[in-house]
């Protein structure tokens, strides 16, 4: 039986109406033509895969782009048939899947090309049929072919008869303080470019800029953009400076409030322990609330003691060690208070708002990382 809001521990609610809007407000903010990959890798960074995708689509985004081929698998298997990438390589027993629904991987390498090749012609696909994508290693050092080596391999695809349709690489650093490494990477890869297409190369697909860079270099010579938090309301640290002075953000919101209700509320004495490790105690006689979220939903632990929690538009401490499936807040200040009372993570309420963004700079992580690491123990309310 479905379960409401106030029936369910703890809740993630996204509204997709941001998410369709920060499409719009991001394809506003480009050059035409420049179209956007909607990356909806991770569960949509934990806000739903299928939802997001569609909603991305509807708004004006024309590619999607996921890491693993499950995921693309589980695009296509909703019927969500829109360009789909993948980001990260194949093993090489998934190039059938690859194949069989359709989506199409960055090649930066002889061994992957021969598998794809290999995989092609025992399902007796033409090489031609599917597209692939170059993939440039500038200095991300993950995947991809060296500059100077990538026209032996354009020319290998080509005596393979493979058909290239795209260009790509990763920016590591786009958000960094410095964009000096960011424009290097770059230059190389236009200068890659350029030999390429001396040779012959043709490229329908050109693309560099993940979320950061979509906002920072927002003249990179290609005609696709890759943004992840961004759809999602998420800014990359940095986002509104370059070095030629500040940069004017399109409006973005965050889609996601998180949620998780108290269970009990104890009055305990001044000294008494708190959690695991009893790493506090208590400096005055107070009102501790169980909240029925921790760990185990993907809550971080690192905010153990120093985050805080909203209710009643109040922020409330984190107070002792997060455990699995629990935490503790202080609700001495809250009077009115109460077990069943809702409380946000993350999101705004009577004024007062947690950002993933201010949760990931307090714990030293990436902002992405806070809602993709939401389990499936978090019901998710999509509307």
């Amino acid at each position: 039986m479905p379960m409401s809001p106030s029936s369910r521990r703890a809740w993630a609610e996204i509204d997709l109406s941001v998410i369709a809007q920060n499409v719009r407000s991001l394809q506003t903010h480009l050059q035409a033509p420049t179209q956007i990959l909607a990356v909806v890798k991770a569960d949509a960074y934990g806000h739903g895969a299928i939802e997001v995708s569609q909603t991305a689509l509807e708004a004006g985004a024309t590619w999607l782009g996921v890491a693993t081929v499950a995921e693309g698998v589980q695009l296509r298997e909703a019927h969500i048939n829109a360009p789909t990438l993948l980001l990260c390589n194949p093993a090489p027993d998934e190039f059938e899947a690859v194949l069989h629904y359709r989506l199409t991987p960055m090649i930066g390498d002889f061994l992957t090309l021969q598998t794809f090749v290999q995989e092609a012609d025992r399902l007796s696909t033409p090489r031609n049929t599917l597209p692939v994508h170059i993939e440039v290693d500038t200095g991300m050092g993950r995947a991809g072919v060296l500059p100077q080596d990538a026209p032996l391999l354009y020319h290998e695809m080509v005596r393979l008869g493979v058909r290239v349709d795209g260009l790509a690489m990763h920016f590591p650093d786009a958000d960094g303080n410095d964009l000096t490494s960011t424009f290097q990477q770059q230059a190389r890869f236009h200068e890659t470019r350029d030999t390429l297409e001396a040779q012959g190369a043709k490229f329908d697909w050109v693309h560099l800029s993940n979320s950061a860079a979509t906002l920072r270099l927002n003249h990179s010579g290609e005609n696709l953009v890759r943004p992840g938090r961004l759809l999602y309301g998420i800014l990359p640290p940095n986002a509104d400076k370059h070095p030629s002075g500040r940069i004017v953000l399109p409006p973005l919101k965050p889609a996601l409030t998180l949620k998780a209700r108290i269970a009990v509320i104890r009055d305990l004495p001044k000294g008494h322990p708190l959690s695991y490790g009893s790493t506090y105690h208590l400096k005055r006689p107070s009102r501790i609330a169980t909240v029925l979220i921790g760990y185990g939903d993907g809550y971080p632990r690192s905010l153990s003691n120093i985050g805080t929690m909203l209710l009643h538009g109040k922020h409330a401490p984190i107070v002792g060690r997060i455990c699995m499936d629990q935490s503790l807040i202080d609700v001495t200040d809250i009077p009115n208070a109460a077990p069943g009372d809702t409380v946000t993570l993350i999101g705004e309420e009577g004024g007062e708002r947690i950002l993933a963004v201010e949760i990931a700079q307090r714990i030293g992580t990436t902002e992405h990382a806070i809602t993709t690491r939401l389990t499936g123990r978090v019901a998710r309310i999509i509307r």
